[in-house]
């Protein structure tokens, strides 16, 4: 026999590149996420609210005074003086047919505890029906109708006919919006609050009133 041959040479084995490893892991890790969680898919954005849903979701009369805190004072003051003159009574009554309002308000709002109660006794009086929403609740309908110098406002009584809104009167009676967005305007707060306080102290719902009722039958 011949002379004793070489034994085979074992390979010698060499773990792969760090950044390879490296990259196998996170595409395991990849395969692992998929697998168990599936990508969330984006969910439309609901539908905003048809202005009758709207008054369907608001708040009677009776139940927002009540949970007035804010200004609790102003609102319980002027609702107990309320007493809309008999004329616009009837001339909203004989606007109204299917006539709705929709109110946007808020308890903290000085024009709103001004304003509201007196339109709440005229349609308690024409029979109307009436409902408060806030202003989160009520924000399209704000910034469908803005004041004269391009604001959202409270309060915001929008004039529902059948299930549309036909029109909107908004923030303070014209007379008053007018003063205070033009010669007030150079006032210092102080005495244009007082002011402006004074004239509703005066006026008593009366001006708020007749804007509505003319509005009412202007779009009816």
């Amino acid at each position: 026999m011949g002379g004793g041959g070489q034994r085979p040479t074992r390979g010698v084995f060499r773990a792969p590149p760090l950044h390879l490893r490296y990259a196998v892991a996170m595409l395991s890790l990849l395969f692992a996420l998929f697998a168990v969680a599936p990508p969330v898919l984006a969910q439309p954005a609901p539908a905003p609210m048809s202005p009758a849903a709207l008054f369907e979701q608001g708040a009677t009369w009776d139940a927002f005074i009540a949970a007035a805190q804010a200004r609790a004072d102003e609102w319980k003051a002027n609702a107990a003086r309320s007493a809309p003159p008999r004329a616009l009574v009837d001339r909203l009554a004989a606007a109204g047919g299917d006539l709705r309002f929709l109110v946007v308000a808020v308890h903290a709002c000085s024009d709103s505890a001004h304003t509201v109660p007196y339109v709440a006794a005229l349609a308690r009086e024409a029979r109307v029906p009436l409902r408060i929403v806030d202003a989160t609740v009520g924000q399209r309908v704000m910034e469908s109708y803005r004041t004269p110098d391009g604001r959202a406002a409270t309060p915001t009584v929008a004039l529902l006919r059948g299930d549309r809104v036909v029109g909107a009167w908004v923030e303070r009676p014209q007379v008053l919006q007018a003063w205070l967005l033009g010669r007030a305007a150079s006032l210092p707060m102080p005495e244009r609050m007082a002011r402006k306080f004074g004239w509703y102290e005066w006026d008593r719902g009366e001006s708020t009133l007749a804007e509505i009722v003319e509005l009412a039958e202007r779009l009816r």
